[in-house]
């Protein structure tokens, strides 16, 4: 599949980079060139055949109108898309335009979607639209978090399922949990347990005192 060539002439740099970041990241297909002013667009499409041309009007030197006029005067560029993008609206350069053979127009300033939508319709018109899309390789759609996770475990799926909570044990019943109405004891501290006073211990034939510790 043959590319597809866009040429971006504008006097402004910021613009055209603007442009160029936009159609590479909307278009990955698309191979863009650029000039600075009319005359060096002259030359480049002298040179080669381009499928789109995204034109500024102001520019010193030759304006987008002359340029759009002797571009349309050449065999080998007629049915070319040829787009204005320029912050001239009115009427009276709406018509100029018109007149010259202009495909489009686009104002400043503008966005992403702006730009997509232009550059869709003027492919669609030439036939080009489905050749771009087919040969596009679709970005894959990654987010941060995913990245992150991924990162962290390697890619291991089996890493970020979620762990169950653990049962808690039953407390076994014990003389002391009867005495306390099933509270839990208190946690050992490493000292030794506090006396609770003293008491006789009652044998089958004698007595003696017991210190009582719980």
């Amino acid at each position: 599949m043959s590319k597809l060539n866009v040429l971006v002439v504008d006097d402004a740099p910021f613009i055209r980079d603007l442009i160029k970041k936009g159609l590479r990241n909307l278009f990955p297909g698309l191979v863009v060139d650029e000039a600075a002013d009319g005359r060096r667009a002259q030359t480049l499409l002298g040179k080669q055949r381009f499928d789109l041309i995204l034109c500024d009007w102001e520019m010193p030197g030759m304006t987008g109108l002359e340029l759009l006029s002797w571009f349309r005067a050449q065999p080998d560029h007629k049915g070319v898309p040829f787009i204005m993008v320029t912050s001239r609206g009115d009427k009276e350069n709406v018509v100029q335009a018109i007149q010259a053979g202009v495909s489009d127009y686009m104002g400043k300033p503008f966005s992403n979607e702006q730009l997509a939508a232009k550059v869709k319709k003027a492919l669609q018109r030439t036939g080009k639209l489905a050749e771009l899309q087919a040969g596009a390789q679709p970005r894959p759609a990654t987010g941060f978090a995913n990245d992150s996770l991924g990162a962290l475990t390697a890619g291991r799926s089996d890493v970020a399922q979620p762990v169950a909570a653990p049962v808690a044990a039953p407390v076994a019943t014990s003389s002391a949990a009867l005495l306390t109405g099933g509270a839990p004891p208190p946690p050992a501290r490493g000292k030794p347990a506090a006396h609770f006073g003293q008491g006789p211990l009652r044998l089958p034939n004698a007595s003696m005192a017991c210190l009582i510790k719980a």
